[in-house]
């Protein structure tokens, strides 16, 4: 619903910034010291209100806002599966392999889930080393079903782990995840999958 309340402060902020410009050029002509100061201040005055801007409008995305009879519905929507066709044909031998074995399966863990920062760092080192983790995850995690502890994380492989810039992502994770404690595996992308091989290489993995 169009809303003209809503719009009446614009347009009195618009005329106003006019009838400022207008001034602006006026007093470039008889003052031009003053004119550089007053571009100063104005600029100033702008960055101040873009960043209150932003301020306001990042705490009201956390609340659920309704104006007139419209409901300002968030862009966010369900994804339709949680795991990839090869993740999830991969997800059914680890969760049989984790079955026989008195394992949990997890799938999609997060970095942060898994690992935590001994006291003793800097704020800054803090930081950078969250920074190294962050917004990254395991595609699977096997755990004893006691304790939920992480016993194992497994990656599953396609092709685009051959790419450079993936093959550094790997070679980060996994240096992280050996300092770590938590032993990781490789599983390239199949079309069928051994599982008494699989079986074979957790094995050897968490017992290492």
């Amino acid at each position: 619903m169009y809303n003209r309340k809503k719009d009446q402060p614009a347009k009195i902020i618009a005329v106003i910034i006019v009838l400022f410009v207008f001034g602006l050029i006026k007093q470039a002509n008889t003052d031009p010291k003053g004119f550089l100061l007053s571009v100063q201040v104005i600029l100033g005055i702008v960055f101040g209100i873009y960043l209150l801007k932003r301020l306001f409008r990042n705490k009201n995305l956390n609340t659920y806002t309704v104006i007139d009879s419209d409901q300002i519905r968030l862009p966010y929507r369900r994804k339709d599966y949680l795991l990839s066709i090869a993740e999830r044909n991969f997800y059914e031998v680890l969760n049989k392999i984790s079955e026989e074995n008195n394992f949990l399966l997890f799938a999609k863990v997060r970095l942060e889930d898994l690992l935590w920062l001994p006291s003793g760092l800097s704020w800054s080192e803090r930081l950078s080393f969250r920074g190294r983790i962050k917004s990254r995850h395991i595609d699977f995690v096997i755990c004893d079903r006691e304790n939920i502890r992480p016993l194992l994380a497994v990656e599953l492989d396609d092709s685009s782990h051959e790419r450079e810039d993936r093959k550094e992502r790997d070679e980060n994770i996994d240096h992280i995840l050996h300092d770590a404690g938590l032993p990781i595996l490789h599983i390239p992308v199949q079309q069928f999958y051994n599982l008494e091989e699989i079986l074979n290489q957790i094995r050897n993995k968490i017992s290492a």
